[in-house]
């Protein structure tokens, strides 16, 4: 019989209430720790339809133990949907505690420096520092899944990956949002939108859609756009929809696209936020939508033995993995299984899963992660 875990899931998204559910079908004993709400980061985008429909969203256990029903196996949930209909039902039937901020992962006893790359180190268990809204706690665990994501620090406007000048001290303002935000209080005004992947158009979708259209400069770092793929025999139509929308969108009237141009500066000004481009040219606008991305942030870990992709900040094993199958990126739908062992970390029983698990890679799909679940708990045993 396998040997039945302690096993701390961090984050309460799609992905860590799977593991958690998939882990007690197992019959392990399981807690999530949530910083915030059930779907945190799924409610930040949930006017967004999925480009992918229920069925690859969902798993069997997930539905049977939240005892959540789809009506259209084939229909496109919003993330708000996502949320009320299968992530909260299947969080009501879990060990699920939000709130609850995992801030530091360390070995009870060994340091990140002993035992390097030994089995040796699961002698002893996970020693989990976590914050409450009264207090902080120690918590303890055989083996930690870190699904918390990587919404939590959306990349920066600027060259180079790094912020533009003076774009630190605007990241709290109203003048500067990131990610795929709402955007219906910006009808009629001055918008930049800097970025040109899925999310940057999503947002430009939202943006031509109000009345009045805004007035938007659209800021990409590559010549041509969109910056994300749709072959030819797409069948997701809603990512070939908004694929469309943004190869035309540099000739829509109320669009200036400003192609192959970097942010070097930002200025708050008693008129809004002006805009310095690398070319030296200068830009006014109501308000900057930064849409470049994401990364994600291992800090909670940085007392274990992670080996982490100089490049993508994804689990190295893995993200070479990826490397090899599909390059830089490309077609979310066309990429290979995995062997179960990428995922193995030289910390034993630690894994990163989820979108974590990519890095900055902007082609995970939720499919995969459930796939990743399964993988991960194999390992375990």
């Amino acid at each position: 019989m396998a040997e039945r875990l302690r096993i701390a899931v961090l984050g309460a998204g799609p992905i860590g209430l799977e593991a958690a559910a998939e882990a007690v079908g197992r019959r392990h004993e399981v807690v999530v720790f949530e910083a915030g709400e059930i779907g945190a980061h799924v409610r930040r985008w949930g006017h967004v339809p999925l480009f992918t429909p229920w069925r690859m969203a969902v798993t069997d256990r997930g539905l049977a133990r939240s005892g959540a029903t789809i009506a259209d196996p084939d229909g496109y949930p919003t993330g708000d949907e996502l949320v009320a209909r299968y992530l909260e039902p299947l969080a009501g039937s879990l060990d699920v505690r939000t709130h609850h901020r995992v801030v530091d992962i360390s070995r009870a006893h060994r340091t990140k420096g002993q035992d390097i790359g030994s089995i040796r180190r699961a002698e002893e268990p996970f020693r989990l520092v976590v914050a409450g809204p009264d207090d902080e706690r120690i918590e303890r665990a055989d083996a930690v899944l870190d699904c918390t994501g990587v919404l939590g620090d959306p990349a920066p406007a600027g060259a180079g990956g790094v912020p533009a000048l003076g774009e630190r001290a605007l990241r709290e303002t109203d003048v500067v949002r990131y990610g795929p935000l709402p955007v219906d209080d910006l009808a009629g005004r001055r918008v930049a939108l800097i970025g040109d992947g899925a999310s940057a158009v999503t947002v430009l979708d939202g943006l031509l859609r109000l009345s009045p259209a805004p007035q938007v400069l659209w800021i990409t770092p590559s010549a041509t756009v969109p910056g994300f793929v749709s072959p030819a025999d797409d069948v997701l139509p809603a990512r070939k929809a908004l694929y469309e929308l943004g190869r035309s969108a540099p000739g829509h009237p109320a669009v200036t696209h400003r192609p192959g141009a970097l942010v070097d500066g930002m200025a708050r000004t008693d008129a809004g936020l002006r805009l310095t481009l690398d070319d030296g040219s200068a830009h006014d606008v109501d308000v900057a939508l930064v849409c470049t991305g994401f990364r994600p942030d291992h800090a909670l870990s940085r007392e274990l033995q992670l080996h982490l992709c100089y490049a993508s900040e994804g689990p190295m094993k893995l993200a070479a993995a990826l490397l090899a199958a599909s390059g830089g990126g490309g077609d979310c739908l066309a990429q290979p299984e995995q062997d179960a062992a990428v995922l193995a970390n030289p910390e034993p029983r630690f894994f990163v899963l989820g979108n974590k698990s990519y890095g900055r890679r902007s082609d995970f799909l939720l499919r995969i992660g459930h796939q990743q679940v399964r993988d991960a708990l194999d390992l375990l045993g």
